[in-house]
């Protein structure tokens, strides 16, 4: 099935189009609250292709893409290519389409501001629009990795996340919390504010300097900082402590009671073999105290 949105030329399989059309519904306004958000001109226009599983992704891209992916933009083709059953639920299958969609609007930094930021730029500020985690099959705690100091570098990423899905799942953690933490200390305006600096040709690092007076090495060391410590990795297992002691609890009780059944059984019956042995020898010593009296 095919329909045209103001921005997007779409395709879905017909058998698809239950979860696919819904999502078709809310791309527009989704990608003008995006464009609003980072400050650029309108998106250019293109298709939205929507594909059934990843072996037809593969297909249209013509290589063999990393089993991880779900989605990809690729704005030489002027696309998106959307793989509807590698999202978990409907949920997901949204947040990537929302994902996507901020890559699609980053285009109008122009070519050369879009081709030159790291690949870790561009998922990491995708991440905090959608406000998820892509692969949301695994869970990446970084405060761990973070205080053994053995969490990668941002500059690992800049030129992609790599077939591992453990990986590429831990890189785009790490992006996420990047520009979130930048959201946090200096405001939403400031992804807006970047992209005015990088579309007219300044860095990354340049910009960070000028809008926030700390360069990039500067941000990523507070942020490993900030990540590694103690309270920061209490914060994130203290649920799971709890999780882990409910789960205990849970499986652990009636294990206890049954034990507590078989111990309270084995000492009814010693103590009824201790009365029936009493009454035996009680008997002979009530006649020998009635004949004494």
């Amino acid at each position: 099935m095919r329909g045209q949105t103001e921005h997007f030329a779409w395709s879905s399989p017909g058998d698809q189009i239950a979860r696919t059309r819904p999502l078709i519904e809310t791309a527009e306004g989704e990608l003008q609250q995006i464009t609003q958000w980072l400050g650029l001109p309108d998106s250019p226009h293109g298709k939205l292709v929507w594909v059934t599983e990843r072996e037809e992704l593969r297909e249209l891209l013509g290589y063999d893409s990393p089993s991880w992916y779900a989605a990809v933009t690729q704005p030489q083709e002027g696309r998106i290519i959307m793989v509807v059953r590698a999202a978990q639920s409907q949920e997901q299958l949204h947040k990537t389409l929302r994902h996507e969609l901020v890559h699609w609007a980053m285009q109008s930094l122009g070519p050369n501001a879009w081709a030159a930021q790291p690949a870790w730029v561009h998922e990491g500020i995708a991440e905090v629009w959608t406000d998820q985690r892509l692969l949301g099959g695994i869970e990446v705690a970084l405060s761990w990795p973070a205080f053994r100091n053995e969490l990668p570098y941002l500059g690992d990423y800049d030129d992609g996340f790599g077939s591992d899905p453990y990986k590429a799942a831990l890189g785009y953690a790490l992006a996420h919390s990047f520009f979130a933490r930048l959201e946090r200390l200096h405001g939403k305006d400031l992804m807006a504010q970047l992209m005015q600096q990088i579309g007219s040709g300044v860095s990354l690092d340049r910009a960070l300097i000028d809008l926030t007076e700390e360069g990039l090495i500067d941000h990523e060391q507070a942020l490993r900082h900030e990540l590694g410590s103690l309270s920061r990795l209490l914060s994130d297992f203290y649920p799971q402590f709890f999780l882990f002691v409910t789960l205990g609890l849970t499986l652990g009780f009636p294990l206890a009671m049954r034990r507590r059944r078989r111990r309270h059984e084995a000492l009814a019956r010693k103590w009824e073999a201790e009365e029936e042995r009493l009454d035996e020898d009680g008997g002979e010593d009530d006649d020998m105290w009635r004949n004494l009296s």
